[in-house]
Parts: structure tokens; sequence; C-alpha cells
């Protein structure tokens, strides 16, 4: 039977917003992928937790080169959608 609990808000949480992330990093806007990237790094709170709990600490190695291509990603769709403005 399905539990409510931490874990599985967390993985929900993670699996919605990551979903909601990838369709809008596919838009052609530049405005829009902003978001997608801004959503993308509030992901990494619940994946964080789902990783510790887990135990899978190795996956938290390569979370700073995540979050720096996450917000190189971003800027470069700020800068992007400001010209374009």
């Amino acid at each position: 039977m399905f539990e409510l609990n931490l874990f599985n808000i967390a993985q929900f949480t993670d699996q919605g917003l990551s979903l909601i992330g990838t369709l809008l990093l596919t838009s052609l806007s530049a405005k829009t992928r902003m978001y997608g990237f801004l959503i993308f790094i509030l992901v990494n709170i619940p994946g964080v937790y789902l990783l510790v709990v887990t135990e899978l600490w190795w996956i938290l190695a390569v979370t700073p080169l995540w979050l720096v291509l996450n917000i190189k990603g971003l800027l470069n769709n700020f800068r992007e959608a400001r010209e374009v403005s």
C-alpha cells in the first residue's frame, strides 16, 4: 500500500519538477529556458535529500559540477533574453 512520508514526497517533488524543467528547457524562448534552469536548481533540494537517505553519497560529488553548469546556462539565457528585448 502507498504510504505518504517525507521520502515519497521528495520523490514526487523531484520527478515533477524535473519533468516541468525539461519541458521548459526545450523552448525556443530564452526567457522560458531561464525558468527551466531555475527549476533545475530547485530540484537540487529534494534530490540531495533523496541521495542522503538512500546513501548514494558518491553522486553528491558531482553536484557542484551540475550546479555550475546549470548556473552557467541560466546566465547565458538571461543575457540572450536581455539582448532580444
